[in-house]
């Protein structure tokens, strides 16, 4: 059976070439009549090709489709011919500062420690800057992989977007972002928690109050993000981390994207993007859509921690997909009334009267959240003691993390290579630099500072 299709907007087409791809893939180009008409988006995936690359990973049948989500969008539509010529990137329109002039900070202050994880264009390290002891978690991704896969906008986008959001207690830092003549990198608030699924996964379900916890911090991280002109387009249990005290961080911002103007009464995003199990059924009829995907993505990821599972799941992306379109909503009967009444109001299948930004102050007063002290929970209040308080005898161990990865030698999982479906070798002429000018960044001194003083080791 084939994987589900996807279809690209305007923006991102450049990443689909219909006469280049695969061969066992078919790309094909619909009117707007003719997709009504498609069982799916419009990219039509294989199962041959998109099953590289998988088999020694040992991955759980979600996290297999987390990483088939990312090949399909850019990975395995590359072109045959892997020549490319080095041209200038426009990055006016993410507003990004120009290239540091004395950058105090290179990549050889960083000593590698642990593998973290590794998704489908790049891996992350736990990594020690020599000279302070402070630890982060080191985001790298291959420029050549990068570039090949047609996926340097998104990358410039998203340090772009992290460097914009990251001062709000639900959100992953943003510290430096580099580049060196092989890789970018990305030099990430460690959270030594772990991430919220590996905690679901030991615990199968959460009852609805320690449920009600992780989704009052979700909301507030997707409202600040909505209040910035962002989609975030990625919400699972995947990409929630705990923090020492076991406060909950969203992290992954690799499918974000940004608002250029005022947003319509239509939407600002058009591309199928995301985590099939998690994805808005707007999404996957191919509409315009904008904030409304995250609120649905919310009721889900709530849905999931009370049951053991999403809404919707299936064999297939498309089987996940026609439901998630068509199916109603099947409420266990042991859920309270105030679980299902929230549910219902997110996991409405018409964006515009589903909960969400417009009505804030309704979300907050949910009978569902009646045990949550909004203010003290934003300011993380010392009162608040968090449901899990993860293990951690030594952060460098990242106890906390998934032992397929730190278990294993540094030099082994730097020498592997990332989830790359593009045949032969990758030949990028000259250098790479002009792809990435604008990448660099360094945050605020008193944000790094502030950052060292409370987690140096």
């Amino acid at each position: 059976m084939p994987q589900p299709m996807f279809r690209f907007d305007e923006e991102e087409a450049h990443t689909v070439d219909s006469q280049s791809g695969p061969p066992d893939y078919e790309v094909l180009e619909l009117s707007d009549e003719e997709f009504v008409d498609q069982p799916g988006p419009t990219v039509l995936l294989g199962t041959s090709s998109a099953s590289h690359g998988l088999h020694s990973f040992h991955l759980s049948a979600r996290r297999k489709s987390s990483v088939l989500r990312r090949m399909s969008v850019g990975s395995i539509l590359s072109q045959q011919s892997h020549e490319f010529t080095i041209k200038s990137y426009d990055t006016g329109k993410f507003n990004l500062e120009p290239e540091p002039q004395a950058a105090k900070v290179n990549i050889s202050e960083f000593e590698p420690i642990k593998a973290l994880g590794q998704g489908a264009y790049g891996k992350v390290i736990l990594v020690k800057r020599k000279s302070t002891g402070q630890l982060f978690a080191q985001k790298e991704l291959k420029k050549a992989s990068v570039i090949v896969n047609k996926q340097v906008e998104r990358t410039m986008a998203e340090r772009t977007i992290l460097a914009q959001i990251s001062n709000h207690p639900n959100i992953v830092k943003l510290f430096y972002a580099l580049h060196d003549h092989e890789k970018v990198y990305l030099l990430l608030e460690y959270i030594p928690g772990g991430e919220l699924f590996r905690h679901l996964a030991q615990r199968r379900v959460f009852s609805e109050s320690v449920s009600a916890f992780y989704t009052a911090q979700m909301a507030l991280a997707l409202k600040h993000l909505h209040g910035l002109g962002i989609v975030y387009r990625d919400l699972k249990p995947e990409n929630c981390l705990l923090d020492s005290r076991g406060f909950l961080v969203l992290t992954d911002f690799g499918l974000s994207k940004e608002s250029d103007e005022t947003v319509s009464d239509k939407g600002f995003c058009k591309s199928i993007i995301g985590t099939p199990e998690y994805m808005a059924p707007e999404v996957l009829r191919g509409e315009d859509y904008s904030y409304g995907v995250d609120w649905w993505s919310l009721g889900a990821v709530l849905f999931d921690m009370i049951t053991g599972n999403p809404p919707f799941t299936g064999n297939s992306h498309k089987a996940i997909s026609d439901k998630i379109i068509r199916s109603k909503v099947a409420y266990p009967t042991y859920l309270s009334a105030y679980a299902k009444t929230l549910l219902s109001r997110l996991l409405n299948k018409n964006p515009a009267k589903r909960l969400g930004d417009d009505r804030w102050d309704d979300f907050k007063k949910e009978r569902f959240f009646r045990e949550i002290h909004w203010g003290k929970l934003f300011d993380q209040d010392p009162s608040i003691v968090p449901p899990i308080i993860p293990s951690i005898s030594n952060p460098e161990l990242a106890e906390n993390f998934d032992e397929m990865f730190t278990s294993m030698k540094l030099s082994s999982f730097e020498e592997g290579s990332n989830i790359d479906i593009h045949p032969g070798p990758i030949n990028i002429q000259e250098n790479t630099v002009e792809y990435f000018n604008g990448f660099s960044y360094t945050a605020k001194g008193s944000f790094v500072n502030a950052y060292m003083r409370d987690h140096s080791t």
